[in-house]
């Protein structure tokens, strides 16, 4: 028996997560999944995957409305419909399945509360439920507490945890019951059915409390989708990448229109604007054109641009299950993608801040460093001559009057090959005076 847990806001990120864990269940040939739930509800598309998931399951679904106190209101009730079995624990509430806005003003117009309502009621009906209450969870915002939800034949089951769940369903039998009409209904059974219909579908829980109980644990990738997808995330990214992308573009050369278009591209993303594979395949491509460019131009940061996209995408890498992999070679596969893209971050950090440090090193080579060194002169200058400077021999031209043999000399300039100098205390002379001069004109003001 597998178990996996719901506790957030319902979003495309959670219809992933579902798809996950139904990906691992069957390749676990799981008798049950047992979807515990405590949501206030979420976003309409993505509920309405789910349900589709759920009804379209091989393995049977069964929604639990828990711990005891939780809540599964408005996509969380949509959800229960869909499922196989519903169940709910003492003190938890469904209902308030009316549509609202992203603004949190309720939807009245007839074309959404009319498809909403039907969609509820169909699910219902095709799980043997109460098409009334169904309707009025979202025309009434009905709400019902686990006694309500049983006396009214809204769930099949309470129970205050798991095993208590497991136990109840024990020897009850869900089956599939064709109409001679031709519609299909789902029914949660004691014993032999003998109504009408032909039974198509035969799901006996015998001694299914005594069944390992399996927890689904979410990747690192689920939790990075739920963050992303979170209402207010969504908002922040897209305001902070429009304005760092505007300062970037002002002020380039500090990342911060990298930053910005990061950001407003996972924006997107979580708007549903463009989908997860479109945002995965842009940030790839976007990493490797990157990292191709950086070896191109050694500037450094090119390169850990590109490895922090190739990081993103691997966050949003995730395997079908129709590609029948195993659960380990799926998490395997993800690991490695993180693991390559974070060593190949941390080497072209590091490389950045070597190029860093490199431009902040005083230059030691060219015309530039020879300015302002001292030697000896190793001949006369009358007015050329010859120097030693930094241990080398250079043919050299004293500036203004001639330098003796074995005088110290400063580098004021230089002509190619050529030094330009000065005698050491000249220099300092002349440099005195200037001060001299200004000391003077200081006091004359």
């Amino acid at each position: 028996m597998f178990i996996v847990k719901l506790n957030t806001e319902i979003t495309a990120a959670t219809t992933m997560m579902v798809k996950d864990a139904m990906g691992i269940a069957n390749n676990m040939e799981a008798r049950l999944i047992v979807v515990e739930t405590n949501t206030p509800g979420g976003e309409i598309n993505a509920v309405k995957q789910i349900m589709d998931i759920f009804e379209t399951s091989p393995i049977p679904v069964c929604l639990f409305v828990y711990p005891m106190g939780a809540s599964a209101w408005s996509g969380g009730t949509y959800l229960l419909m869909a499922s196989h079995i519903a169940a709910m624990a003492s003190g938890t509430t469904i209902g308030s399945a009316q549509p609202i806005l992203s603004t949190g003003e309720l939807i009245n117009d007839t074309k959404h509360i009319n498809a909403l309502s039907t969609l509820l009621v169909n699910h219902a009906l095709l799980h043997d439920r109460n098409g009334t209450a169904a309707r009025s969870f979202v025309t009434e915002n009905l709400n019902l507490g686990p006694e309500e939800a049983l006396k009214n034949h809204v769930i099949e089951i309470i129970a205050d945890d798991v095993p208590a769940l497991l136990h109840k369903l024990s020897g009850r039998t869900l089956i599939k019951v064709r109409s001679e009409a031709g519609a299909s209904v789902w029914k949660l059974v004691e014993g032999e059915y003998s109504g009408e219909g032909v039974t198509v579908v035969s799901l006996a829980f015998s001694d299914i409390d005594e069944a390992e109980m399996i927890d689904y644990s979410p990747s690192i990738q689920t939790g990075f989708l739920q963050i992303l997808f979170n209402p207010i995330a969504s908002g922040l990214m897209f305001t902070f990448g429009f304005f760092l992308l505007l300062i970037g573009l002002q002020t380039p050369g500090f990342g911060s229109e990298f930053v910005g278009g990061v950001l407003l591209i996972l924006s997107l993303m979580s708007f549903q604007v463009i989908g997860i594979e479109i945002t995965m395949v842009l940030f790839f491509a976007l990493g490797f054109s990157l990292i191709i460019a950086e070896l191109k131009t050694n500037i450094g940061f090119l390169g850990f641009a590109g490895a922090a996209c190739i990081i993103l995408g691997s966050f949003l890498f995730f395997p079908s299950p129709q590609w029948l992999l195993a659960p380990e070679v799926s998490i395997r596969i993800r690991n490695i993608l993180v693991a390559t893209s974070t060593v190949l971050c941390a080497f072209f950090g590091f490389l950045v801040y070597k190029v860093a440090r490199t431009r902040g090193m005083k230059v030691m080579t060219g015309s530039e460093v020879m300015e302002d060194s001292t030697g000896v002169a190793v001949k006369r200058l009358d007015p050329f001559g010859e120097v030693r400077v930094r241990g080398e021999f250079w043919r050299a031209r004293a500036e203004g009057d001639a330098i003796d043999q074995g005088t110290r000399v400063i580098v004021v300039g230089r002509e190619g090959l050529l030094l330009i100098v000065r005698a050491k205390r000249a220099a300092a002379s002349t440099r005195g005076g200037s001060q001299s001069k200004g000391g003077e004109l200081k006091c004359l003001d």
